[in-house]
């Protein structure tokens, strides 16, 4: 066999499905992480294409059941999160009953790779979103041996890394809960390297925490990084408009391949509970917005109803509509568009390339007076204007 599928998505099922110990994960030229076959190893038993989720239109349950606007009440952990803290009242409450949740963390590298936490301490380097694509790793054999030991699991991941580990598991789970992301699609791992390589540049100094999603201006779009300049670390905020690989991430211009053709991107999901920013939800539930943070909740599945009826406790909620959901997350109704003027070119010379000129050539900001303004306020003013505009 010779290949697995036209869309690899990187996911790691296959590898960890195949007894022979014939599939690798290598990186290509962009650095994503892609399925190869050692043809002298392999024995063409056809497991892994017939497992493999995107040759697989069998992984998706029908429309939610239910959909949500929630915020967590824990007002500390919320914070921390990306939107109302969704995932992390979720996470904690299954650490509380003696669980094991999986999500992403940076490792001492600043690699996005899922993790196991059994602790509040260990839950708290999974809180908020990571914008580059996270190595799944040996993540889904950890979870069919919990799962084995009676354990339970709660495992979150984009909707591909999702219906991955449930094709790699092969049935469902009483003890196990899946919670999708609403995703626009993912960067590549080297592309959010060479990145970190560019700020160490620019600041002398390397970059060792990252967030994409600070809430030092209220709930948004702003980002926070701590680096190590000569004997201290000191901190740089700013918002998405005024960083080349966020602004780029978010017009769509760094995906994978895949990502364009997704098959993850409707309303029929593959997690029991998927979770997302609920944007627009001032139009929607104006009494219920707040700019410390909204999640967006569908529940998809009995497993995921269950689970909720659990934990609703911790959180404030309200009934939405599905229709208001899909108005501000357009990758519930189809893929991220590909630009081909901008895609075609934005990963040539990403490892040949000065870094300082390959983020000047690929990358250029054309910001227009009111953004430099925006940029340029404190993020206590930003907070202060979002507050007046509530």
């Amino acid at each position: 066999m010779k290949q697995i599928t036209e869309y690899c998505t990187g996911c790691r099922a296959c590898e960890q499905l195949c007894g022979k110990k014939a599939i690798r994960l290598i990186a290509d030229k962009e650095g994503f992480l892609t399925a190869t076959i050692d043809e002298n190893c392999c024995v063409d038993c056809g497991l892994c294409r017939k497992r493999c989720p995107q040759n697989r239109n069998d992984l998706f349950y029908g429309a939610p059941l239910s959909t949500l606007a929630v915020r967590l009440k824990d007002e500390q952990t919320l914070y921390r999160s990306a939107s109302g803290g969704a995932f992390a009242g979720l996470a904690a409450w299954v650490i509380r009953h003696g669980g094991v949740v999986f999500g992403v963390k940076y490792d001492e590298e600043m690699r996005a790779v899922h993790s196991s936490a059994v602790t509040l301490d260990e839950l708290d380097s999974l809180l908020s979103s990571k914008y580059v694509q996270s190595d799944t790793e040996n993540t889904f054999s950890e979870v069919r041996r919990f799962l084995k030991e009676e354990r339970m699991v709660l495992y979150s991941g984009t909707g591909c890394q999702i219906g991955a580990l449930r094709s790699f598991l092969g049935k469902d789970y009483d003890n196990l809960i899946l919670v999708d992301l609403i995703c626009h699609g993912v960067s590549s791992p080297l592309l959010f390297k060479r990145y970190l390589e560019f700020l160490h540049q620019r600041h002398g100094g390397k970059v060792t925490e990252y967030d994409f999603r600070d809430k030092r201006g209220g709930w948004g779009l702003g980002y926070k990084y701590k680096y190590k300049y000569k004997y201290k670390y000191k901190y740089k905020y700013g918002s998405a408009t005024a960083d080349p690989y966020y602004t780029y991430f978010l017009k769509g211009h760094t995906y994978r391949e895949c990502c364009y053709n997704c098959h993850y991107a409707h309303t029929e999901r593959a997690g029991d509970i998927t979770i997302a920013d609920y944007w627009g939800i001032e139009k929607y539930h104006s009494d219920f917005y707040s700019i410390k943070g909204v999640s967006l909740m569908l529940l998809n599945s009995v497993v995921g109803m269950n689970f909720w009826k659990r934990v609703e406790g911790d959180f404030e909620y309200k009934d939405s509509k599905l229709e208001y959901a899909v108005a501000g997350n357009h990758n519930l109704k189809h893929p991220t568009e590909r630009k081909d003027e901008i895609r075609n070119h934005i990963y040539d010379g990403i490892d040949s390339m000065d870094v300082k000129e390959y983020f000047a050539t690929r990358f250029p900001l054309h910001l227009s007076l009111m953004q430099r303004v925006k940029n340029m306020l404190p993020a206590q003013i930003k907070l202060w204007l979002k507050k007046l505009k509530k």
